[in-house]
């Protein structure tokens, strides 16, 4: 499957064709599934919003980049010939394009399973660490940077230098 980065062959696009209108059926089979429980739009509360879009963002981010995914990611990526593998090699490997699938797997499984709500709370509580992490890891580089920087002024500074 030789193509030019931006070139889709014919294949290639029936099948992303297919993958868009099976995402489509999926958001249909969700919202009958969601009416026939009884669950409306009332029913995402801000706080339900806030709980899932974490935990969308956590399992969106464990899909596209954690080593716990690599071994599936490389799976997809060697067997990218047949054209199933290859749409889903290219949803699992953008954040943007796991993200809308994640989150339609994190309302279905917060609102329709037993206990799916539990899941997506460890998930946004899991979210919220790796926000810490991230922001503890900037805060530590940038810290470290300004001191790199300092120790490079000073020691050019004639105020440093002995007489």
């Amino acid at each position: 499957m030789e193509t030019s980065p931006g070139m889709l062959n014919d294949q290639q696009k029936t099948w992303n064709f297919w993958a868009t209108m099976f995402f489509l059926l999926c958001i249909v089979g969700l919202g009958f599934l969601l009416e026939k429980k009884g669950i409306t739009r009332k029913d995402f509360t801000l706080g339900n919003i806030v709980l899932m879009v974490l935990a969308t963002y956590r399992l969106t981010r464990i899909l596209v980049f954690d080593k716990i995914f690599k071994l599936f990611r490389d799976f997809f990526r060697t067997h990218q010939r047949l054209y199933v593998f290859y749409v889903i090699k290219e949803i699992i490997t953008c954040p943007w394009c796991a993200g809308v699938w994640v989150a339609l797997i994190i309302v279905a499984v917060y609102f329709l399973i037993p206990f799916g709500d539990l899941f997506v709370i460890l998930l946004t509580i899991s979210g919220i660490a790796s926000f810490i992490v991230i922001l503890v890891n900037y805060v530590g580089l940038s810290t470290e940077e300004k001191q790199f920087d300092m120790k490079e002024k000073t020691k050019d500074s004639d105020y440093t230098k002995i007489s």
